[in-house]
């Protein structure tokens, strides 16, 4: 297991792609807790050496560049004067804020049209063979080294009958080490339940011969890495594979998975009561391939790596480092989880709902899972203006819309670029609602607290929460504690003003630990607060906030980054079955207290 650890960019201290330097020193109970489970000892044992493993390659990797040539010697963006600030958004104002217009015409879904039960089903067929080289304990695994070989897929969201295109190279993350050049596999896994194998195998190339493409240097002021590798493989999505959320991954003789790209195929519009939305805007702006991220380029100092990160990131290279450790902290289990209970969930990218807001109508909830971090303003303003109709929301997650961005057609495909430069005075775009900076930003004024009830106030944090409000409908016992968050948690809380839902209830709250004060920027001088809370709106839609971004991979012990105690892990399971099952009505907030 390899952790990775986000940094700070120059206004907000984040994720970012270095591994920690200080030991964490919480307290007595977690190091207690920590001897006496069995299974934290493994995940402990595993994050140790994957971090110093990790550690190493990206330094060696680091120095590669900077000894090959690096870009550090490019130019940085122009800075032109600042742009005005805007009056702030309240809640009362954003009762009124409506949905975009779609920017094309929605495809219709040539899929199969799917049985009330279509989940269930599906999760009766077999999945990956037990105790055999195909099988995957997903407790265990991630692809952020991506380590042999690395793929990206020509589109990441698609109807049944859909060419896709795997772009693959051989590829190891250190450009010191040695390739391996036998063949490799394409292999196309749906995640679901399926009795504990965590996915099913449903299409399979034969043994393919990669080559080693270019790895791209960046290029311009905004150090854009993008890859013109060529089509090592294509296969089509038949009309008889169920949507969901599938993994494209190439795989070695050996049967072990080297690099995975995320896939997701829609379901007929309104299949289930409820939308899933995947956040692969921010998992590709995490994305450390060729040595850049919006966070770090390359450097011989943390501030010339900052300096150096990329303005622009592309979806035509692999998603690997801290995007591919987001993809399966934040996505896999959370369908996993979904699919053990049954749930009938349609699944959609965030790049999709950019293009198309008109899908959330045909739903009555809508979820985001884990670190939905970056967010266009179309993306924002649809999903307030669905809930001002009744849609309700679930964010299982934290640090929620904190970045304005916007994306960029190319001859690739839709919204193939994320654009994302931080300070309004390096970005070429002065419209408020496209320029590139926080949320929160006064030049764009349309806080985070509009949509989800609260706002980031801490960044890698640990804790333990207790009852604040229990509402009637969730009925817990009000002695419930969830104890146990991980020390790479960020989470959110409520702050009284214009800008806060008027009648938000804190269901769970408590105030955090850092896991190092160091490497948090200016939120170091202040209590970090981590609460779970709830809240209704004039249309009767019930918005539900989770408050902390483990809390996806935390639902089910096949993530390989969970760190709660199995009480605390029921205890989300059940709040969490309780919120979907309810939010499966549209307006459902008016009848519950």
């Amino acid at each position: 297991m390899k952790r990775e650890i986000e940094g700070k960019t120059p206004e907000k201290p984040s994720i970012s792609d270095e591994s920690p330097k200080k030991v964490v020193k919480p307290g007595h109970g977690f190091w207690i807790g920590l001897l006496l489970s069995p299974r934290k000892r493994k995940v402990a044992v595993r994050s140790a050496y994957g971090v110093v493993a990790l550690s190493v390659l990206i330094i060696i990797g680091t120095i590669t560049y900077q000894i090959f040539g690096s870009a550090e010697n490019l130019p940085l963006p122009k800075v032109h004067t600042d742009i005005s600030t805007q009056p702030l958004t309240t809640f009362q104002d954003s009762l009124k804020i409506e949905a975009p217009s779609d920017a094309t015409t929605y495809p219709k879904s040539t899929c199969a049209k799917l049985s009330a039960s279509w989940v269930k089903d599906e999760n009766t067929k077999p999945g990956i063979p037990a105790n055999s080289k195909e099988s995957v304990d997903w407790s265990k695994f991630d692809l952020s080294y991506a380590n042999g070989s690395a793929l990206w897929l020509g589109e990441s969201s698609v109807t049944c009958g859909a060419i896709i295109d795997v772009h693959a190279s051989l590829y190891n993350l250190s450009a010191l080490e040695k390739l391996d050049p036998s063949p490799r596999t394409i292999r196309v896994l749906r995640i679901g339940w399926y009795g504990g194998a965590g996915a099913r195998i449903v299409a399979e190339s034969k043994p393919l011969q990669l080559k080693e493409e270019k790895i791209p240097r960046a290029r311009g002021d905004v150090r854009l890495v993008e890859t013109n590798w060529s089509k090592a493989y294509s296969f089509t999505v038949g009309s008889n594979w169920t949507p969901g959320f599938y993994l494209v991954a190439t795989v070695n003789q050996d049967g072990v998975m080297e690099s995975g790209a995320p896939l997701i195929v829609r379901a007929p519009l309104g299949s289930s009561q409820l939308a899933l939305m995947h956040s692969l805007i921010t998992w590709n702006g995490y994305s450390t391939f060729a040595g850049y991220s919006l966070y770090f380029g390359p450097g011989s100092t943390v501030a010339k790596r900052r300096s150096t990160r990329a303005r622009v990131a592309s979806f035509d290279k692999p998603l690997i480092g801290s995007g591919g450790f987001h993809m399966f902290r934040d996505g896999l289990p959370l369908v996993q989880f979904l699919e053990r209970a049954g749930l009938n969930v349609d699944q959609y990218s965030d790049v999709d709902i950019d293009q198309w807001p008109s899908v959330v109508k045909s739903y009555n909830g809508v979820i985001l899972g884990g670190h939905p971090e970056y967010m266009t303003r179309r993306i924002f303003d649809t999903l307030i203006s669905a809930r001002n109709t009744g849609i309700n929301l679930a964010f299982l997650g934290a640090n929620t819309a904190f970045w304005q961005t916007r994306l960029v057609d190319t001859k690739s495909g839709i919204g193939r670029r994320l654009v994302m430069y931080r300070f309004a005075t390096e970005d070429p775009v002065s419209d408020p609602r496209g320029v590139t900076v926080q949320f929160s930003d006064k030049r764009v004024n349309v806080p985070s607290s509009l949509l989800t009830g609260e706002s980031t106030t801490g960044v890698h944090v640990y804790g333990d929460l207790t009852v604040v409000h229990m509402p009637k409908w969730l009925g817990l016992p009000v002695t419930t504690t969830l104890r146990n968050f991980s020390p790479a948690s960020e989470v959110e809380s409520s702050k009284v003003g214009p800008a806060t839902p008027p009648n938000l209830q804190t269901i769970f709250g408590g105030n955090m630990n850092y896991r190092d004060k160091a490497q948090v920027g200016s939120l170091r001088t202040k209590t970090p607060r981590m609460e779970t809370s709830w809240f209704t709106t004039p249309s009767g839609a019930a918005v539900f906030n989770a408050g902390n971004s483990m809390w996806s991979c935390d639902l089910i012990n096949t993530c390989a980054f969970s760190t709660v105690d199995e009480s605390t892990r029921s205890t989300l399971d059940t709040v969490t079955l309780k919120v979907l099952t309810l939010w499966q009505k549209r307006g459902v907030g008016a009848a519950l207290k």
